[in-house]
């Protein structure tokens, strides 16, 4: 293949990712991801919880109902009263800064300290906020009678914890004449998962077959909002995702939602998550049969629901029972969600590249290890990638240098068979046959690489573990553009002597400029792309120039000897 062709199929598939990226922008709802911040605030901080049930709606409809073994549809319809959300104890851990309101002991605030809003700066995430994002994680246990929900106030007596090494729990109490809930929250300071355990004593002289349910309640902060065109989370998802081994992983963003309500039941091994970029919420309950309920509740300060309700489970008279799992609340870590459930690690959505971008990030991860620079990491997978496909480019380069051996006939050729196009691609066809030189020699490396450019842009978009990540002097954040254009000039700078050593058998003046005009049409897309996708191309364009001015010279050589 030609460097014209060739050009021009990376140009087609750029420029289609390019057009994918601007249709989202000007042809749905824009999305960004929130920026919300840490604020200096009173120890008590108070808000209006406006999730009210609507005027059809009865008493009982606010209260959760026992999940029916027999019947696993009869779930309950969760909606919040109206109250003040009371912070009750607040929680400091080296990664993690959390609050939790008297209503229902919920998680209602969760920083992660060791990721900056923006790099360099002392505002850090906030992945949960009752005051702005409205973000929360709440649980209750409930009978058929009796009721224990996250409407019910608890109390707590350590109210302040920092914890440094040692893995600590905190203790929140509700008490009523029928009987006694603790929550306990096993806080490790070196994990970003929680242990959460509900322990109820049953004070009567009944029986109880007792529902454990589990919910995250959120708003869409990125609704409405017109994000910049360079931002990356704006094509991450965001909405719900679950998760079983029997099922696999599933998702419904935040527009399915509102289309109606999801109702499944969930086997061995399951999760359920509110995911955005780069961040999740989970919860993993401990049993093997579950129900989700995912659905959007219009009015609401916390419009998207996803609740997951276990089966029943006995609480005999005087007796204690308890209710355990583990939520998650943190980045997409690849190397440790696997440790904390299975499929855990599926929330990094790689999308249909997931079979070339998770070994990619594998690689990347082993050589970061050695290494350890995300930059410097990037460029060994380019000379491993190609190392691998160092033949087949070879055999591309050998091709192209027989192929300039051969311009001057060729442009005889053209001149002769100037008003006689079809002859003259016979005829120029024929001089290549009896060379043995074949045109589209270099199709194949460049048809696989384009897969695997696609690839490490999905790597780049949605592992956390490259945000902010430096490379060297002005590269200090490779999941952004090249503050300064210097990476797309490079590689604007191999593509204009890439051509210079490559013929355009054929090529009339128009496409001469055309393909002239390719480097700069390169390096305008290539500003809009993350530096670290940007260094593997240019790294890989200055390698691919390399290998092709030694074999050119090398033919060139050969030839004279002849």
């Amino acid at each position: 293949m030609n460097n014209k062709n060739v050009y021009l199929i990376t140009l087609m598939f750029l420029g289609f990712m390019l057009y994918i990226q601007w249709d989202k922008d000007y042809n749905q709802a824009a999305v960004i991801e929130p920026t919300s911040v840490v604020e200096n605030n009173q120890f008590v901080d108070t808000i209006v919880d406006n999730d009210i049930p609507t005027p059809q709606q009865t008493v009982d409809d606010d209260i959760p109902q026992p999940l029916n073994n027999n019947n696993p549809s009869d779930v309950p319809n969760v909606l919040e009263k109206n109250t003040v959300t009371q912070v009750i104890a607040k929680v400091e851990t080296p990664l993690l800064k959390l609050e939790f309101s008297a209503k229902g002991a919920a998680l209602v605030y969760a920083e992660l300290k060791a990721y900056p809003l923006k790099k360099k700066e002392a505002q850090h995430v906030v992945l949960m906020d009752y005051r702005n994002n409205q973000f929360k994680v709440d649980a209750g246990l409930v009978t058929e009678n009796i009721k224990f929900t996250h409407n019910d106030i608890y109390q707590t007596s350590t109210p302040s914890v920092t914890i440094d090494n040692q893995v600590t729990e905190i203790k929140f109490t509700h008490k009523k004449a029928t009987g006694t809930v603790v929550k306990t929250y096993v806080i490790d300071p070196k994990s970003y998962a929680i242990k959460v355990t509900q322990t109820l004593t049953n004070q009567t002289t009944e029986n109880w077959n007792v529902s454990e349910y589990q919910q995250l309640m959120r708003n869409d902060p990125w609704a409405g909002v017109d994000p910049s065109f360079t931002d990356a989370g704006r094509y991450s998802f965001k909405g719900v995702g679950y998760f079983d081994s029997e099922n696999g992983y599933e998702t419904q963003d935040f527009d399915d939602l509102q289309d109606g309500i999801t109702n499944i039941k969930l086997g061995p091994d399951s999760w359920v998550a509110m995911v955005q970029h780069y961040f999740f919420a989970g919860i993993i309950p401990s049993t093997d049969q579950s129900q989700l309920v995912a659905k959007y509740r219009a009015g609401s300060a916390h419009p998207y629901l996803a609740q997951i309700i276990t089966n029943n489970k006995p609480v005999l008279a005087g007796a204690t029972e308890h209710f355990e799992s583990t939520w998650y609340v943190g980045p997409k870590l690849q190397k440790e969600l696997p440790t904390i459930a299975k499929g855990l690690d599926l929330t990094v959505d790689y999308g249909i590249f997931t079979a070339i971008s998770k070994p990619l990030f594998w690689v990347l991860e082993k050589i970061h290890g050695f290494v350890g620079n995300w930059g410097w990491s990037i460029v060994l997978l380019t000379v491993l990638i190609k190392l691998l496909f160092f033949k087949l480019s070879e055999a591309q380069y050998k091709s192209m240098a027989r192929m300039r051996k051969l311009q001057p006939r060729i442009t005889i050729l053209k001149e002769r068979y100037k008003d006689d196009k079809p002859k003259f691609n016979q005829e120029m066809m024929g001089l290549y046959k009896k060379e043995k030189v074949n045109p589209l020699g270099g199709c194949l490396p460049i048809l696989i690489q384009i897969p695997v450019f696609i690839a490490l842009y999905w790597v780049l978009l949605e592992s956390v573990e490259l945000r902010q990540a430096p490379f060297i002097l002005w590269l200090q954040d490779l999941s952004t553009p090249d503050p300064y254009f210097i990476l797309p000039a490079i590689n604007a700078a191999a593509m204009i002597m890439t051509q210079r050593l490559s013929p355009t058998p054929g090529m009339d003046p128009m496409q001469a400029k055309i393909m002239k005009f390719m480097p700069v049409a390169f390096s305008v897309m290539f500003a809009f792309f993350q530096s670290g996708l940007v260094l593997y191309w240019a790294v890989n364009s200055v390698l691919s120039l390399a290998q092709q001015w030694v074999i050119t010279k090398r033919i060139d050589a050969q030839d004279d000897k002849a």
